[in-house]
């Protein structure tokens, strides 16, 4: 009985790098989504402040305290409403000189929002899957039935 040799060429050895090369890369594709600071930085809970200045007084009268919030944009899950106060609103124009004013606009109020959700620290922000939140950044949020256009003014762990 006689042993049947197999031999390797070129070409085999090419097909199996390639091979080994695709599951390589479909591997670092299926988990390169994942972010390192994530896994350092467990979720913690924080509260987040968010400003309007100048929302109409029926909108703001419709914002109810344990409503879910979520930015409009990328519907990112912001949490719980927590609390929210309203003052006066601020609206800023021209003057006839060309010198910026502020004015409150009638019928309307400024609103502060405070979410407590649950996100992980990074060293600029606050990181929710994918997206990044910032003091500064502006966005649609949408609280329950209300939606209005606010700028994060503070994120500070939750008490």
């Amino acid at each position: 009985m006689s042993q049947k040799k197999t031999k390797f060429n070129i070409v085999d050895i090419i097909v199996i790098l390639i091979l080994v090369a695709g599951v390589v890369f479909v591997g670092v594709r299926m988990l390169g989504d994942r972010n390192p600071a994530d896994a350092i930085n467990d979720n913690k809970t924080y509260q987040v402040t968010f400003r309007a200045d100048c929302v109409p007084e029926d909108v703001a009268a419709a914002l109810v305290q344990g409503s879910a919030c979520e930015d409009l944009d990328r519907t990112m899950d912001l949490g719980e409403l927590t609390g929210f106060t309203t003052g006066e609103s601020v609206t800023y124009t021209t003057d006839r000189d060309g010198e910026w004013v502020s004015y409150a606009k009638p019928g309307h109020v400024s609103v502060t929002l405070v979410c407590e959700l649950s996100a992980s620290e990074t060293p600029t922000g606050l990181r929710l899957g994918k997206y990044m939140l910032n003091v500064g950044r502006e966005l649609g949020i949408c609280c329950g039935m209300v939606q209005l256009q606010a700028v994060i003014c503070d994120i500070a762990p939750a008490e």
